[in-house]
């Protein structure tokens, strides 16, 4: 069973009282401007990911990371950003959040493709992704333990 046949048939389980997944998403409207707070966690988590797409490609035998999220550094008030917004709220309804980067057994990789597919429609990306062995979304914290 492959890891996508596998996690369909685990929310299968998932009792409708929890997550109704047949419930439409309430579609927000886009935010107007971006607080320096956001913007601040915006590039600490872009390095954060950045780090963990090199340290995979840079030291491993077996597999390849690829861009696959969303990764426009467009923030809210900037032109362009209300299309960007709306077809990110279009892609939610449709497959939910990309994943930050996808990892790839090397015999998988496709160079035609690239190690960045993050601007390619994921309609036309499907069977590619689906060979994925993993998904990871990066995050940054400053907090210090």
């Amino acid at each position: 069973m492959t890891y996508f046949d596998e996690l369909r048939e685990i929310t299968k389980s998932i009792p409708s009282t929890i997550v109704d997944f047949n419930v439409p998403r309430d579609r927000t409207s886009p935010p107007t401007q971006a607080s320096s707070n956001f913007i601040t966690n915006k590039e600490q988590g872009d390095w954060a990911e950045n780090l963990i797409f090199r340290a995979i490609n840079e030291t491993s035998k077996n597999y390849v990371a690829v861009r696959y999220g969303k990764s426009d550094n467009l923030v809210a008030g900037e032109y362009g950003f209300d299309e960007f917004y709306n077809d990110f709220q279009d892609e939610l309804d449709k497959i939910g959040e990309r994943p930050d980067l996808l990892i790839f057994d090397k015999s998988d990789f496709d160079n035609n493709l690239g190690y960045d597919i993050s601007r390619i429609a994921h309609s036309k990306l499907a069977s590619y992704v689906k060979k994925a062995i993993g998904g990871l979304e990066i995050r940054f914290s400053a907090l210090s333990y």
